[in-house]
């Protein structure tokens, strides 16, 4: 099985989303894009109700249901045998599914087999509605059959999906929530389902230890300490009731289902001592149900059943050496992942073509491949670069609200510096009192290829809004901004230097800051002739010949030492980066000028208009 496509409508922050899928994604994008809801609505309308908060009216879009809002979600299922109807008769005849076939060409679904059209899939589907009356929220699953229907819950208007169906499709779930102590104990239902899978409980054990507890060898009532309080009650019940039953001390209660429940998971550490996994670290937690799922997944591939396996941030508490080796295990076994994740290393495991970037413009969700295709021979080295070298960094970009494209690698270097200066500082440094976001937990950084920032751009236009683009102040940087105009779409903001400089002219002004005491510590730090500011500021624009600093990064990192560390220097560096922060934020179109003078930075707005 394998899920083509998911609609969902009105659910939660989401009013409407069109989603695709392919054998394994992942799903990447900002904090409140809809990565959570993306997995709880597939849990939904997979009947994996459990793993999902129950539904309140702030589930309904806007929290303000009426009596004709619904909750919609439908799911594109495919991978039926042969694509042939009469060979999967559970799932096609009358009362089931209708008949549709997929189109590679279109990804649209059409009602006949055709061209491009050759993949059978049924949709089946969850909604909800909101009692006003009753004040509880009323669900349904059924197979989805016309998208004209306006209202599934009307009587004989849907059929009901069998619940024996879902095992046939073969969802599980690794939620971020991974906070129960029975994740591998018979009180949890994944641990009875693994169970279930590989052969059942053991029956006969369960009973023989059942038989052993009601009637152990040395019952703790007859224990010296016990014993006469013990003794104290049964006479005081033999004088109140004809047929006084006696009092005894089990460990559990001793029925076999209570014997299960009772079962929890002990680990054994180096010292021998086996300990539950209650008193172990989180880490463990989320392991042991990783682990889990995987053997339940493992277990049904073997026996020739489907295992669809979602997961909802994977590298929760875990080491991030381990994390990229589970996620590969979980791709090799399932036949589809949906993964969800905040960390560019997990992300990064996935080829560009699988990596979705959620992007949400209000209320209408989207998600666009990182690439439509992958890379073919005469693609560029800045996209080579981008794509496979730096994943992981323009991952790690994408994932915040705006997305800084400079004009190549020396920029995002020293962005990556300043921005780890002022974040591992010195607390006690006087930071100026602002309200503005600090700029790593806003902005993302581009690994821009050197002067490649118009093709990065033009890479990257179609994934998500909040790209901007950062240029040099020189006659080149215009040019740029003058094309880039052309671009469709054309950026909302581009930054540019003031007239004449480079970010290298804005490291001289944060040095400057204190610069007698900047110049001396850099002349015992770079192994460099130079006697001010300015000249080891043109030794950083130079990039070949003797002497040449502009890619030198060792030499970046002592500068951003010495920058850290004085505090003039330091103040002009959150100066500059609260100055970025702040234009890149700002919702005029156009072209915001960075203006660093000896007293403060400011940003004049909208010195240039981009017209559509």
């Amino acid at each position: 099985m394998k899920v083509h496509a998911l609609s969902i409508r009105d659910f939660r922050g989401v009013q409407h989303a069109d989603l695709r899928f392919d054998h394994h994604d992942v799903l990447v994008g900002p904090n409140g894009t809809g990565k959570s809801t993306i997995i709880d609505a597939l849990s939904l309308v997979f009947g994996r109700t459990r793993l999902v908060r129950d539904l309140t009216e702030h589930d309904f879009y806007g929290s303000l249901p009426e009596a004709t809002s619904r909750i919609r979600i439908v799911a594109t299922l495919a991978g039926f045998d042969g694509d042939d109807p009469e060979r999967n008769d559970t799932w096609f005849r009358e009362g089931r599914a209708v008949p549709k076939w997929w189109n590679s060409s279109t990804g649209q679904l059409e009602p006949e087999p055709g061209d491009h059209a050759e993949t059978l899939c049924a949709q089946i589907a969850f909604a909800a509605r909101f009692d006003l009356e009753e004040l509880v929220v009323e669900s349904i699953r059924y197979f989805h059959d016309d998208d004209d229907v306006e209202d599934p819950f009307l009587d004989d208007v849907v059929q009901p999906i069998p619940i024996r169906l879902f095992d046939d499709i073969g969802y599980y779930v690794l939620p971020a929530r991974r906070t129960w102590e029975a994740a591998a104990s018979f009180a949890s239902e994944l641990f009875r389902r693994a169970v279930a899978t590989v052969g059942g409980i053991p029956a006969r054990t369960i009973l023989q230890e059942r038989d052993r507890l009601r009637r152990p060898a040395d019952p703790l009532e007859e224990t010296v300490g016990l014993c006469p309080l013990v003794g104290r009650i049964n006479r005081q019940l033999e004088e109140l009731l004809p047929d006084a039953p006696r009092f005894q001390l089990r460990l559990t209660a001793t029925d076999s289902e209570s014997l299960l429940r009772a079962l929890v998971p002990h680990y054994v550490g180096r010292e021998g001592v086996p300990l539950p996994v209650g008193r172990h670290g989180m880490g463990l937690l989320s392991l042991q149900t990783f682990i889990l799922l995987l053997e339940l997944g493992r277990e049904r591939v073997r026996l020739g059943k489907p295992f669809l396996f979602a997961m909802e941030e994977p590298e929760l508490h875990v080491p991030p050496g381990m994390q990229r080796r589970l996620v590969s295990q979980a791709v090799s076994i399932a036949e589809q992942t949906i993964c969800t994740s905040h960390s560019p290393r997990v992300a990064a495991f996935y080829p560009a073509t699988s990596v979705q970037i959620l992007d949400r413009n209000r209320a209408r969700l989207v998600a666009i491949p990182m690439l439509p295709a992958p890379l073919n021979g005469s693609a560029t080295n800045a996209r080579r670069k981008l794509f496979q070298d730096d994943r992981v960094r323009l991952v790690e970009a994408l994932m915040h609200h705006r997305v800084l494209i400079p004009e190549g690698r020396s920029e995002y270097e020293w962005f990556r510096l300043l921005s780890h200066v002022l974040e591992t500082g010195d607390i006690a440094f006087d930071a100026p009192d602002t309200d503005t976001p600090a700029f790593g937990t806003v902005i993302g950084v581009v690994p821009t290829h050197d002067g490649a920032v118009e093709e990065v751009y033009d890479a990257l236009r179609l994934l998500r809004r909040g790209l901007v683009p950062l240029v040099d102040g020189d006659d080149a940087g215009a040019e740029k901004i003058d094309r880039m105009q052309s671009s469709d779409p054309i950026p909302d903001l581009i930054l540019r230097w003031r007239d004449g400089w480079t970010i290298e002219d804005a490291i001289g002004w944060l040095l400057k800051g204190d610069e007698e005491a900047a110049l001396a510590a850099l002349q015992d730090r770079i192994d460099c002739d130079f006697e001010s500011i300015g000249e080891l500021v043109d030794l950083f624009k130079v990039s070949t010949g003797r002497g040449r600093l502009k890619t030198d990064y060792l030499a970046y990192q002592e500068v951003a030492y010495v920058i850290g560390n004085l505090p003039g220097c330091r103040t002009r560096a959150a100066d500059l980066l609260e100055a970025v922060t702040l234009a890149t934020l700002s919702n005029a179109d156009g072209c915001a000028l960075i203006r660093l003078d000896d007293e403060h930075s400011t940003v004049d707005a909208a010195v240039f208009r981009l017209e559509p």
